[in-house]
Formats: structure tokens, sequence, C-alpha cells
């Protein structure tokens, strides 16, 4: 494709052959699936309505606006960024193993966990934030307008920065892996609770209520 492509469906979207797509790739298929997973796929940016929907890239890849009603699962062998609102219903998959990942769009809305795995990661959600098992080899920075939890082992390779916007929002990370230092900030009577698996080392935070720190193996 020169530029751009655009495809409507009543039905599932697959591919059984490389797609190059310099421009902006538009998949609409409400209520359906869309597995776009050819390992060569090319694609410039990538917007995508539908179901459970996964998408591979051969390197970077921009995420355009989109809004998946089920799981989301983006493979890229460059760096992943978003243009555009990801509003996203049910997990969201993040694999950009020694690339920067950043999904930053204020109005970003991942409404169950999100699992990424990348060198350094930014990451913005409009509301509460799930974040599920991650491999950030370096800094992880997490903003939130609502609580911040996890549900899986974060391991960060650099430092984890971890804000929520909300006024009385809550930090609540019980199974860290951070070699790093931590950076949280919460405001009004927002507490914090952070797990990790060895020493923490706080970097300069505001935590509006309480704090428990609890280093499994190490010092604080």
């Amino acid at each position: 494709v020169a530029s751009n492509l655009t495809v409507t469906a009543g039905g599932a979207v697959t591919n059984s052959g490389t797609l190059v797509v310099p421009g902006t790739a538009t998949i609409s298929a409400s209520g359906q699936n869309v597995t776009l997973n050819t390992a060569t796929n090319d694609f410039g940016t990538a917007a995508l309505t539908g179901a459970d929907v996964s998408i591979r890239d051969t390197n970077a890849i921009i995420l355009g606006a989109s809004i998946v009603s089920g799981t989301y699962t983006v493979t890229a062998g460059g760096a992943v960024t978003d243009s555009g609102t990801q509003e996203i219903t049910g997990v969201t998959t993040i694999s950009a193993s020694g690339y920067e990942v950043t999904v930053d769009t204020a109005t970003n809305n991942f409404a169950d966990e999100v699992r990424i795995t990348g060198a350094a990661i930014t990451l913005v959600d409009e509301d509460a934030i799930d974040l599920g098992a991650s491999t950030v080899s370096g800094n992880y920075t997490v903003t939130a307008g609502g609580n911040i939890t996890d549900s899986g082992t974060v391991t960060v390779g650099g430092n984890l920065t971890a804000t929520t916007d909300d006024n009385n929002g809550v930090i609540n990370l019980g199974t860290l892996a951070v070699d790093g230092t931590m950076a949280l900030t919460t405001h009004n009577n927002g507490a914090a609770t952070v797990v990790n698996d060895a020493g923490l080392n706080f970097a300069a935070s505001t935590v509006g209520g309480a704090l428990s720190a609890t280093a499994t193996s190490g010092n604080i």
C-alpha cells in the first residue's frame, strides 16, 4: 500500500501475508476480532476498532486512536508510541523488548491490567490503572487519574515513578522488583503501599496519606 489503508468489516479481520502501510492503517471491525500477526508487517500508524485485537510490526509502530472491547496485544520490533486515545476494555499486552514504549495520551483508558515489556516505559491512564506482570529494563513512569495497583510482578531495571492525580487516589504496589529508585506521588489523604523484592531506595516523593514500605530483603 502506497500510503493509507482503510478496512471496514462486519466479521473478523486477519492477514495471511505481509502488510506494509507507511501511512495509517485504519481497521474497523466493531465486536469482531482483528488479528494482524504476520511477523514482517510494517505499519506507520495503526488505528484499530474490534473485540480481541492483536497486531505485530517488524519495527516501530504508532498506535492511533483505538477502541478495543476485548484484549489488546501489540508486538513490535521497535519503539511503541501513541498518537490518539487507547480505549481498551480487556487486558493490554505490549511487547517491545529493548525498545521504548511511550503510551502517554492524557485520555487513554485501560480498564483492565497492562502488561509491558520494553526499555524505558511511559504510561498514562485517565482513570485507575492496574499494572500486570511487566519487565522493564530501564525506567518506568506511570501517571494515572485514579488508583495505581499491580496484579503481577513489575520488574524494573531502572527507576520507578508512580503518580496518581486523583485527590485521594492511592498507590498499592505489592509485587515490585525494582532495582533503582522509587518516586511516589499522592494527594490529600491518598496512601501509598509498596513491597519490593530487595531493598528500597526512595527518590523525592510526596505522599498525602499513610506510607507503608516493605523491603523483602535489604534496607530502606
